[in-house]
């Protein structure tokens, strides 16, 4: 999104991060941080923000098995590192995990805890903090990054490995709440926030542990779409899509009131509103669909594995083709491009609604590609001879 730093200190700590995460990206568009507000005492790191991978099977001492997301609590201990407790936090259990060491740092990371692993990197998180001595060890940890093996020990106790060492008990961590801070996540879910501070205007909607932002500074727009949830009351936000600069943590608090608080210091103030939406079965939309179109042969490819690719083609010839990743966040489909035919005028990232899906006709996609040719929004079932 388009903000200003405010600090000299922070814009140079910012320019470095964003040189960071455009290294070894293969993405036309360029993997960088959004600025929140500033804060010099406030650093951030890059991330790459792709989808993070699944993590095999690792192989278990006898009598461990490897924990799911019901062994977990929603606030643990993981013992002693930089010479102080550290904490993690599941949330709502959606797809965000946190580690903390509180009110000094953090990091944020998406992770499906296939096998009871959360790998963390820039590759899927991002770090948070505040500047001192421990702060800048707990984001050396995070840039070299590693995993958390979370095991269940003879069906009765929680134990994580850090990086392959030993295993430690895990007990629950009692976190105070405040009145002032909304601290469930969920109650987000099916909620619009119409935000404002100053020249600048945000519109979040939040589903089911995902958000779509839409904000306007003055003439200028643009979004993000990723990954959300509430944990230790601060709303962390890492995104997977995006059509400019991001950066790849938000985190703020959410007043009992709706408003927010950013953690680099500013406030919005907002209006809330119900979003009516009705959930798209992904599964469901996975598959390949067709649209003929102004002369074009356009076929549409969604891949379970959440890769897709449209291309165009005039007889033999290819007029278009992009691929990347895809997702749907409730009725949203939501695309990001790492490969473009006519590089120069592609679109880093395509949002848009689904409208009256049918698995066995098509639907039509209300998308923002104002790219040429134009994408078409309608699309239906390949026949066959």
């Amino acid at each position: 999104m388009n903000f200003k730093a405010k600090s000299a200190v922070f814009t140079s700590a910012i320019a470095l991060s964003m040189m960071l995460a455009a290294c070894g990206s293969d993405d036309n568009s360029s993997n960088v941080e959004r600025d929140e507000g500033s804060s010099s005492s406030v650093t951030e790191s890059s991330s790459s923000v792709e989808e993070s991978s699944s993590s095999e099977a690792p192989e278990l001492p006898k009598g461990m098995r490897a924990a799911t997301l019901e062994d977990l609590e929603k606030n643990m201990t993981l013992g002693e590192m930089f010479g102080t407790q550290i904490y993690l936090a599941s949330g709502a259990k959606q797809g965000v995990f946190s580690i903390w060491i509180p009110d000094t740092a953090w990091i944020a990371v998406r992770s499906d805890f296939e096998n009871g692993v959360i790998e963390y990197g820039k590759s899927n998180g991002s770090f948070m903090g505040i500047t001192s001595k421990v702060s800048d060890e707990m984001q050396k940890f995070f840039e070299k990054s590693g995993k958390l093996q979370f095991v269940v020990k003879d069906e009765k106790k929680l134990q994580v490995s850090i990086n392959d060492g030993d295993y430690i008990d895990v007990e629950k961590a009692n976190v105070p709440i405040s009145s002032n801070w909304i601290s469930d996540g969920t109650q987000l879910q099916g909620v619009k926030l119409s935000c404002k501070n100053g020249d600048t205007k945000q519109v979040y909607s939040f589903y089911k542990g995902r958000y779509i932002v839409e904000e306007t500074v003055k003439e200028e727009s643009s979004w993000s779409a990723g990954y959300y949830d509430i944990e230790r009351s601060h709303l962390l936000m890492l995104p997977v899509f995006f059509d400019q600069a991001v950066y790849s943590l938000v985190s703020a608090q959410v007043s009992t009131d709706f408003d927010l608080n950013m953690d680099t210091g500013e406030s919005y103030k907002c209006e809330k509103s119900s979003i009516k939406y009705k959930d798209v079965d992904k599964e469901a939309l996975a598959g390949e669909w067709i649209a003929p179109e102004k002369g074009l042969d356009w076929t549409l490819t969604l891949k379970k594995s959440g890769d897709y690719s449209v291309v165009a083609k005039k007889g033999a010839n290819t007029e278009e083709l992009k691929s990347g990743i895809w997702d749907v966040y409730g009725d949203m489909l939501v695309l990001k491009n790492s490969s473009c035919l006519h590089p120069s005028e592609c679109a880093s990232a395509v949002k848009g609604s689904i409208e009256g899906f049918d698995a066995k006709k098509g639907f039509t996609f209300n998308h923002d590609d104002g790219d040429t040719p134009a994408v078409p929004m309608t699309w239906t079932v390949p026949q066959y001879e």
